[in-house]
């Protein structure tokens, strides 16, 4: 059989199929072969994965053709657009592959590009103009792209962890918030740790509906005290109109709101 290098950077982009998927594809190709070529970089693995996989499995035959690319982000944006061509992944794969899209992009305008090196124009303008390209490209906001890169940000994160951890959360078996992806990606190694375990042994589902609970109370008593500031503020104003007294009253309905938002 052909020697094949795995690369686990290029293999953690190509989404792993459940068990069910990976079965059908398992009896399709026995029963008509692998008519997909793999698709190679320097010897690397870069498309084929399952179907190389089910090969070594049966030791089956297989074609394969070799791709030119200039750098390993060139590959790297290769295989997403590749990926998200197909139009088989989750709405939450695609925000991370976007983001390692986002990424990608931006180191080839980073400190290996040269073009970049010698630009007179700010690295933060070179920055928002790679989020708006890719969100034209996506049709989405340029907002949207740049919370994709922390999200993708985040699993690296978890990734270098716990490749497990990170597959279940791309897999779907694993849900998770926004704000828990913050944590992962703003927290220490140890608090990373935890809360790859706790994916790995199955008990971080019930840690997110405890924290539900919690902080579903601690919303209770903000919107307690968001009604305690209505009845306070706003009980003397049916008889004073005074532009002052209405604004005073209003902004402390809109930091109590404020409180709330950095709450949820």
């Amino acid at each position: 059989m052909q020697q094949i290098i795995i690369d686990n950077e290029f293999k953690f982009l190509l989404p792993v199929l459940d068990e069910k998927a990976f079965a059908d594809l398992e009896a399709d190709i026995l029963e008509n072969g692998i008519r997909d070529s793999l698709v190679l970089w320097e010897g690397i693995l870069i498309d084929g994965y399952n179907r190389f996989k089910i090969a070594q499995k049966h030791d089956l035959p297989f074609n394969s053709v070799n791709m030119d690319f200039g750098s390993r982000d060139e590959v790297v944006i290769w295989i997403i657009r590749n990926q998200i061509a197909r139009r088989n992944l989750t709405p939450f794969q695609l925000r991370y592959f976007r983001g390692l899209h986002y990424h990608a992009e931006r180191r080839s305008q980073g400190d290996n590009n040269p073009h970049v090196q010698d630009s007179t124009k700010p690295q933060n303008e070179v920055l928002l103009s790679t989020a708006a390209k890719l969100a034209d490209k996506y049709n989405v906001s340029r907002s949207t792209i740049e919370r994709d890169s922390k999200l993708a940000d985040a699993l690296i994160v978890l990734g270098e962890v716990s490749p497990e951890a990170k597959l279940s959360i791309l897999s779907g078996e694993t849900r998770v918030t926004r704000a828990q992806l913050d944590a992962m990606l703003k927290g220490s190694e140890e608090s990373v740790a935890e809360i790859a375990e706790s994916i790995e042994n199955g008990t971080f589902a019930q840690r997110t509906a405890d924290n539900a609970g919690a902080n579903n109370r601690t919303l209770d008593s903000a919107f307690g005290r968001i009604s305690d500031i209505i009845k306070r503020e706003l009980a003397g104003l049916s008889m004073a109109y005074s532009p002052v007294e209405v604004k005073t009253a209003l902004r402390s309905h809109i930091t109590a709101l404020e409180e709330i938002y950095k709450q949820i």
